[in-house]
């Protein structure tokens, strides 16, 4: 980290302040057994605030039956959490927010926090999580580094996030190659000088990266990675990699499935456009999430197909991949250099870190048959439609596909549970074998075959080999990792590519 930059950050005067109020709600609520009563006076005594988190709590948001005429009967309707982050997040919303600068783009910086902040909120009030109103401020809150670096910084920042394209993934790895200072740590340093408690200080501090954040608060982190996911979906021009990484880690993290998200972002749709007028922000254009959802699923498979350089990969991944262009021209894949490169830096963090880590290949068989006996380009479909349903059930996982020979195919994971890894891999062999018919050749080409020639088959081999269960291992390196991937999917070949082969790693108990 540069601790120069930092310095320089952290001491411009023109930092980001909470006002008065706002303090004295942090340090109230600092008490387990603050009085109600004293928070409900401190509130009160700023007329606009208490106005403001009036009408909230009886906007449908939060769909009270009775209406709330005082902060007083607020607290005692919806109890402490909603009351104390409603005021917080005005009060963060004022303090943040400069009519007269025409050169930050408030509209996006304000869109993502709004839509994360409501869609973690929806997210974990549907998991039934008891942070609910945490999830809300701290998506609102997740992104202030990036408001006290552009104070800081100036126009030297703006360019920064001028090369993003709008790619907000890519500014935290531009922010680290650039100035060694991510603005989620930085952040976090705000947060925990303003004495924000540690339930809104670790959204910020790992809201890009939510498998990495401290046990204790990792389900709230998950909601805001999730609600940034959430953002996505309802705001990019092409939605369908964002929906599909949505609605993977919904599944992942939450046991949300496809339809239940469906209703969910539907839900967050309409309350962040009730909650934009409510927070007076402009968060611009608000689309139909019925529509979003329906090109989504239209375009799914169609948009895994494209080469795409820069789709994102995964947290984890994503961060680790930094801004490669490495990838095979046929499949869009990574290359096999790309794969190796991935393999060492993901196996040096999982072992300082923690993080699980896994590799599956995937091996064609009866792929260089098909080529004996069939045009080029049908060679050609059957190698990008493997990586196209590769994409569709590993990267909304986090995981890097990669094309590492021929017809042999690996996906990396970084902080994935291993049983999450095989069960999609169990998803993708079933897909691969209802398409795989079709691949092998129209019944036309019966005719031109080679008399006595049998028709192709295609079958997939799949081996898996994980670090999950660091603890119980001996010494090892990526080499060997790669090395008993290679060999699960040779036995699962051996086996007639019938099930998924899972590596038992050297040293680990019989």
């Amino acid at each position: 980290m540069n601790s120069e930059l930092l310095e320089e950050v952290l001491s411009c005067p023109s930092l980001p302040s909470l006002p008065a109020v706002a303090l004295r709600v942090i340090e109230l609520t600092s008490d387990r057994n603050v009085s109600l009563e004293l928070l409900a006076e401190t509130i009160q005594n700023d007329q606009g605030l208490a106005a403001k988190v009036l009408r909230t709590v009886n906007s449908s948001f939060y769909g009270l039956r009775t209406r709330c005429s005082t902060i007083n009967k607020a607290l005692v309707m919806l109890g402490l959490s909603p009351v104390k982050s409603l005021a917080l997040g005005f009060s963060l919303v004022s303090s943040l927010t400069d009519e007269h600068d025409n050169t930050f783009d408030y509209v996006a910086y304000w869109r993502r926090g709004l839509f994360t902040g409501v869609a973690a909120r929806c997210i974990a009030e549907s998991a039934r999580m008891r942070f609910a109103d945490e999830a809300f401020l701290g998506g609102l809150l997740q992104d202030v580094g990036q408001m006290a670096m552009y104070r800081a910084l100036g126009k030297r920042y703006l360019d920064i996030m001028a090369r993003t394209a709008g790619d907000h993934r890519r500014l935290a790895r531009l922010e680290l190659t650039e100035l060694e200072v991510q603005h989620a740590d930085l952040g976090a340093m705000l947060a925990q000088r303003w004495k924000l408690p540690d339930e809104l200080v670790m959204p910020v501090k790992y809201h890009e990266r939510p498998t990495a954040a401290p046990a204790g608060c990792v389900q709230l982190v998950q909601a805001v990675g999730l609600g940034n996911y959430a953002h996505d979906a309802l705001t990019d021009e092409e939605p369908a990699h964002s929906m599909r990484r949505l609605y993977g880690k919904a599944q992942e993290w939450f046991g949300i499935s496809a339809t239940d998200m469906s209703a969910i972002l539907r839900r967050i749709a309409e309350a962040t456009k009730e909650m934009s007028a409510l927070f007076r922000l402009d968060t611009g254009r608000h689309a139909d999430p019925d529509e979003i959802v329906r090109l989504a699923n239209q375009k799914l498979i169609e948009v895994s197909r494209e080469t795409a350089e820069d789709e994102p990969i995964g947290e984890a991944l994503d961060a680790l991949l930094l801004d490669s262009h490495q990838v095979d021209p046929l499949t869009g894949a990574l290359t096999r250099a790309e794969f190796d490169a991935t393999v060492r830096r993901a196996f040096q963090l999982s072992r300082s870190s923690g993080e699980r880590m896994s590799i599956l290949n995937v091996a064609l068989d009866g792929f260089r048959a098909l080529t004996e006996q069939s045009a080029p380009e049908r060679a050609d479909e059957v190698l990008v439609g493997t990586v196209a349903l590769l994409k569709k059930h590993f990267e909304p996982m986090g995981g890097a596909v990669c094309r590492v020979g021929t017809e042999i195919f690996a996906v990396v994971f970084l902080g994935t549970a291993l049983k999450a890894v095989e069960r999609s891999a169990d998803e993708f062999r079933g897909e691969f074998g209802r398409l795989a018919s079709a691949w092998a050749g129209p019944a036309e080409q019966e005719a031109s075959r080679p008399a006595g020639a049998r028709a192709p088959g295609l079958a997939c081999a799949v081996g898996i080999a994980s670090l999950e269960s660091v603890a119980r291992h001996g010494p090892m390196n990526p080499a060997e990792l790669v090395m008993a991937a290679a060999r699960a999917v040779q036995e699962s070949r051996a086996a007639g590519c019938r099930d998924v082969r899972i590596a038992p790693l050297r040293g680990a108990a019989a």
